[in-house]
C-alpha cells in the first residue's frame, strides 16, 4: 500500500489556514488529494489555487469542464476522480443518461461539441498531437482561451488521476468504485 500520510491532525497554524482555505473553496474535506498534498503545504496551496482557477474562476462552460473531467476519470478508470465529480457534472447540466454513457465508454455522437471534448481528452491521454481540424473546431466553439483552458483541465485531472492511483486515495465515505 502506498498511501501518503494524512498530516491534517498535526498542521502548523499557518498550514491549518492553508488547509481551511482549500476546504472552504471546495465545500468538502474528502480524504485523498489535498490531505496528501498538505505534507507540503506551499505546494498544496498553489495546486489548489490552480485548480480553483480551472474549476471556479475560468471561462470554460461548466458542462464542458465536467465532461472533460469525467472522460479522463472514465478512460483511466480512477474511481476517486469519477465519484468526486459525478454530482458536479449533474449540477453543470449533464443528464444522468449522458453521465451513464460516459461511464459506459460511449462516444457522445448525438452532441457534436461533447464528442469533440471526448476526442481531445483521448488525444491528450494517449500523449498524441491534437489534430488541427479538431483544435480549429473547438476554438471556433469555445474561443482560443476556452480551448486552452479545456486542454489544461484535461491534463490537470490526468495528473490528479495519477496521484490518486499512485497514492491509493481512499474513496470518500458512501462512494463506490464503478470500475470494479
Amino acid at each position: 500500500m502506498s498511501q501518503i500520510p494524512d498530516p491534517t491532525g498535526q498542521l502548523t497554524p499557518e498550514a491549518q489556514q492553508i488547509y481551511a482555505k482549500i476546504v472552504g473553496s471546495r465545500g468538502h474535506d474528502y480524504p485523498g488529494l489535498f490531505r496528501s498534498l498538505m505534507n507540503y503545504p506551499a505546494l498544496a496551496e498553489r495546486f489548489a489555487e490552480f485548480g480553483k482557477l480551472l474549476r471556479f474562476d475560468g471561462i470554460l462552460r461548466a458542462d464542458v469542464r465536467e465532461l472533460a473531467i469525467l472522460t479522463v476519470s472514465r478512460d483511466v478508470r480512477v474511481a476517486y476522480e469519477w465519484e468526486t465529480h459525478q454530482e458536479n457534472a449533474a449540477r453543470a447540466g449533464l443528464s444522468a443518461t449522458l453521465i451513464a454513457d460516459v461511464l459506459a465508454g460511449r462516444v457522445l455522437s448525438a452532441e457534436p461539441l461533447y464528442e469533440k471534448v471526448q476526442a481531445l481528452a483521448r488525444h491528450f491521454l494517449r500523449l498524441e498531437v491534437v489534430p488541427q481540424p479538431l483544435q480549429d473546431e473547438l476554438v471556433a466553439e469555445l474561443t482560443l482561451p476556452g480551448f486552452v483552458q479545456l486542454s489544461v483541465v484535461i491534463n490537470y485531472y490526468r495528473m490528479i488521476a495519477g496521484l490518486a492511483v499512485g497514492f491509493e486515495f481512499p474513496l470518500p465515505e458512501g462512494m463506490s468504485d464503478p470500475f470494479h
